[in-house]
């Protein structure tokens, strides 16, 4: 069994995302809540209601994250990780109740038949920073996520993200509007929010149960299955075939077992160096965390593998 130590720098890292995750999502609020209370816009409205659900992500992300990096205890031997799941999923959950919050006020829009749009200059204005902002903090926050292993602050990011794509829809429509002077292009855009923000937060919360549930990464079984290949098919094997590949995250850990069949003549101090060896390179490919090979002799009294081995010059 190979260890492979946390990166306190990427901790550290991924604590320091979190704070200015939290100071993007209450400015960015404050533009878009302005930008609502000028125009009376249902657009702006929706766009600023998950601009909330941004605040209240971030600051469960930034909670999350401190608490994952404890170490592990009686209680917990595999770590707190799992708890960043935890936060995507509560994400994923709020903004998919956003998007039914802003359905619903669409309805009652179109049910009482008010829509007026005013000051529409400053509120594209107020939006427009919201936007730079949001789609800046975005992708940061999803680098950072990526190069940390950490999933609640890519699910910021993604979050912020798709807080983009809606902002600049709500543009659009605000122009719109600003050009026609037709007020329902700016509800049937919040509807269209609304929708979004359902579909995102939907997606969002099963990717974070999935996790939760152990779901196996298709990334990191491609990269550990590259390996044991290469290792099986080198031109001085020392593997004959592998089964049972499983590992999951807790966070930013990732735990791997493996059982490998090596040839019969191999003694155990040689068939421990493998294991060793190939548990550091899995490592070294998907990241932080525990892998654990369990060796096993080759049963294939026909195996090429077990033929080379015994026929090679020693080192």
């Amino acid at each position: 069994m190979v260890t492979r130590a946390p990166d306190p720098t990427n901790a550290q890292r991924a604590k320091t995302a979190a704070r200015w995750a939290i100071v993007v999502g209450v400015v960015g609020f404050g533009l878009k809540l302005c930008g609502w209370l000028l125009t009376g816009s249902d657009a702006v409205f929706s766009d600023a209601l998950e601009s909330i659900v941004n605040i209240i992500a971030s600051i469960g992300a930034f909670l999350a994250l401190r608490y994952a990096e404890q170490p592990p205890d009686e209680e917990h031997p595999y770590g707190h990780g799992p708890i960043e799941f935890v936060s995507a999923l509560a994400e994923g959950v709020l903004v998919a109740v956003a998007g039914m919050v802003v359905l619903t006020h669409c309805a009652e829009t179109i049910y009482h038949g008010k829509i007026t749009v005013e000051k529409l200059d400053l509120g594209v204005a107020f939006v427009l920073a919201s936007a730079v902002l949001n789609g800046i903090a975005g992708f940061a926050l999803l680098r950072i996520g990526r190069a940390t292993g950490s999933a609640a602050l890519e699910g910021d990011g993604k979050h912020l993200l798709s807080d983009l794509w809606t902002t600049l829809a709500v543009l659009l429509g605000l122009v719109a509007v600003w050009i026609t002077g037709k007020g329902w292009i700016d509800t049937a855009v919040a509807v269209g929010v609304g929708v979004l923000l359902l579909v995102v937060g939907s997606r969002l919360a099963f990717s974070g149960l999935s996790s939760i549930l152990g779901q196996q990464d298709p990334e990191d079984h491609r990269r550990i299955v590259r390996i044991l290949d290469a290792h099986r098919t080198s031109s001085d094997p020392r593997i004959c075939s592998y089964a049972s590949v499983r590992h999951r995250h807790q966070g930013r850990a990732h735990f791997i077992d493996m059982h490998l069949r090596v040839p019969r003549t191999m003694t155990v101090v040689e068939s421990h160096d493998v294991a060793s060896a190939i548990e550091r390179e899995v490592l070294e490919a998907v990241g932080e965390g525990t892998a654990t090979a369990h060796m096993e002799p080759c049963g294939d009294a026909a195996c090429a593998n077990c033929a080379k081995y015994s026929g090679r010059t020693p080192a």
